[in-house]
């Protein structure tokens, strides 16, 4: 079996939110949506982070082995945490806010 070498990470971020009714709230602050995605850090660039969330270990030798992408722009990553491997765990800490 390969090794992964990909670090695993949580990233918090804030998705595009709609709002179609006829009426314009006074604050839309109620409406905004943030993501926690958490995965394997597979590219990273000046404009966009890519996290696989699904990697199968048993297509070794075929060219599909990561799955369930995201690709992330930089502009609305509010947090990029690098999750420490506490033998077959990982740790993570959310701060409500």
């Amino acid at each position: 079996m390969d090794e992964i070498t990909a670090p695993l990470v949580a990233v918090e971020w804030e998705d595009i939110t709609a709002y179609s009714r006829t009426a314009l709230p006074d604050d839309f602050e109620p409406y905004r949506l943030r993501k926690l995605t958490c995965g394997l850090l597979w590219k990273e660039t000046a404009d966009y982070v890519v996290v696989v969330g699904d990697y199968d270990i048993t297509n070794e030798g075929r060219d599909y082995r990561h799955n369930d992408f995201h690709i992330i722009p930089r502009g609305v990553i509010r947090q990029l945490t690098y999750l420490r491997d506490a033998g077959s765990l990982v740790s993570l800490q959310v701060e409500a806010s």
